[in-house]
């Protein structure tokens, strides 16, 4: 027996078709009153009664959850299997005639043992059907003599066909679950193999990230360590002595940095997702950076629709603007123009960083987004990275949207 949840979209198809076959029989009966006769008060009571069963298995299925019995979903096979053939047989047998056209409603039961039974079940199942095919005919010339035999070699090549349904479709589900059962297998065997690449492609990227850190830290300590060295060889107060000690301080800071952007890379945090009105977020990113705008005599636009609200954590976003603008500022050249701000696009948030800068280069783009990978002197290559993951913890990503001279633009997509 399939899952609760897979027997509930089964079952629906099932009950769906049925009340589909009983509507198209119950129309043909109509278009041929002439050939069929009147619909009896008997056939129309089994109708009627049916199609209200059915609506309200159909809602009963659709109740049916994961926490559903087994049990239950057992007994409901068995009792909608005897429901389908006791009402094909009643429908069968108030139908008028003695090959009545409802008997074809045998096929839906037959349907549903193959799917969910062993071969033995089925054709029991197609047995009892083909038996009260027979016990149709013969009732109906108990109530109108004589016997015609042609009617009864009707009703076996109709027990045929029910037979031969019963075994082609026991075989095709018998051969769907067994490639079913190879695809499950396959699957597990492709996701052991996901999970060992994963695990290799970590091992490699904690292999290339140390080796980055260990470059990263050793210069800064070796000039500490040689500063320090050069220092002990001269008199206090001297020139030299301070300047090495200047030196020493320099690379220090430049080592906390590394420390305090690393952590960041390595840590970004699962966002807290709020709606929030992005222009209070642009505005404050802004006045960070006033200062330093003014120093190197730039123009700070901010390009932000006032009622724009992005669903997104407003620190985190602005830690990674911030990183963008910082960049912005030390590339940009004087007097130059840098506008921050943010746009939709269809169901798409866009935070977006321009400046008036000058193209990057081609070999400098490709990996501008990798760990440590710098172009400046004093940056630690993990900016823009940072800014990367925060966008991706967000379902989203940064784009170098635009890179020609005059206009470089980066942008953030959630």
């Amino acid at each position: 027996m399939n899952n609760v949840i897979s027997y509930k979209k089964q079952e629906t198809l099932l009950i769906l078709l049925n009340i589909s076959v009983l509507a198209a029989l119950f129309f043909v009966h109509i278009s041929f009153l002439s050939l069929l006769g009147r619909p009896s008060p008997l056939l129309l009571a089994t109708l009627a009664v049916r199609f209200v069963i059915l609506i309200f298995e159909l809602l009963w299925v659709q109740r049916l959850s994961d926490e559903s019995s087994i049990r239950v979903v057992n007994i409901h096979v068995y009792v909608s299997i005897a429901l389908n053939i006791s009402f094909a047989f009643l429908a069968s047998i108030s139908g008028g005639t003695a090959d009545s056209h409802y008997s074809v409603l045998m096929i839906i039961p037959i349907l549903s043992a193959a799917y969910r039974f062993s071969l033995t079940r089925t054709l029991f199942v197609a047995g009892i059907a083909i038996g009260l095919t027979f016990l149709e005919v013969w009732l109906f010339f108990i109530a109108h003599p004589p016997a015609d035999i042609s009617e009864y070699f009707e009703a076996a090549t109709v027990s045929l066909v029910f037979l031969v349904v019963a075994i082609v479709v026991w075989l095709l589900v018998g051969n769907l679950r067994t490639e079913e059962s190879k695809l499950g297998e396959s699957l597990s065997e492709l996701q052991r193999l996901q999970e060992k690449l994963i695990a290799e492609e970590k091992l490699a990227a904690v292999g290339q990230l140390s080796s980055a850190i260990a470059h990263e830290i050793r210069n800064p300590v070796t000039m500490i360590a040689s500063s320090l060295k050069m220092a002990e060889d001269h008199e206090p107060g001297s020139a030299i002595r301070l300047e090495m000690f200047n030196i020493a301080t320099e690379e220090a800071k430049r080592l906390e940095k590394l420390t305090t952007d690393f952590l960041a890379f390595a840590k970004t945090k699962e966002p807290d997702l709020k709606v929030v009105p992005v222009i209070e977020a642009l505005e404050y990113i802004a006045s960070l950076a006033k200062a330093r705008t003014i120093e190197k005599g730039l123009n700070l636009d901010v390009k932000c629709d006032p009622s724009l609200s992005f669903k997104m954590d407003s620190g985190l976003m602005q830690q990674a603007l911030l990183n963008l603008l910082t960049n912005a500022i030390n590339a940009a050249t004087a007097n130059g123009k840098i506008t921050i701000g943010a746009e939709t696009i269809g169901q798409t948030s866009v935070l977006f960083l321009e400046n008036e800068g000058q193209t990057i280069p081609d070999e400098v783009a490709k990996r501008i987004f990798e760990p440590f990978f710098t172009n400046g002197v004093k940056g630690t290559g993990l900016g823009l990275s940072i800014v990367r993951n925060i966008a991706r913890a967000h379902g989203g990503d940064i784009f170098l949207a635009a890179n020609e001279n005059g206009k470089v633009r980066f942008e953030i997509r959630f």
